[in-house]
């Protein structure tokens, strides 16, 4: 027969929003920001110089825990991503995020 496992939901909740746990997120997602940065199509440089990361609260389904975000604040952003008026998609941050998968 297995063990039985009780989870402590409040420490479960304590661990999900430890600063162990953004700063490793934070690390994760200034990694992916890198590889957008290499790979963005530049024009006017606008787009390239326009990737963040942001730590965040209140995230989940439950908006229980912690986490990162990496966003490109450039106005044409959505754009260069999913394409529009006749411009290619790019996928950067797509391609960014899932090149690193299993890693």
């Amino acid at each position: 027969m297995p063990p039985k496992v009780k989870i402590n939901r409040a420490g479960l909740r304590q661990l999900l929003n430890s600063s162990m746990i953004t700063s490793a997120l934070v690390s994760h997602a200034e990694e992916i920001k890198a590889v957008a940065e290499a790979t963005a199509p530049v024009d006017s440089g606008t787009y390239k110089a326009s990737f963040e990361v942001w730590a965040r609260r209140r995230m989940g389904v439950r908006k229980d825990r912690t986490g990162a975000v990496v966003l490109n604040t450039a106005r044409h952003a959505r754009f260069v991503e999913y394409g529009g008026d006749g411009a290619p998609a790019h996928h950067t941050l797509l391609r960014a995020a899932t090149s690193g998968r299993g890693t």
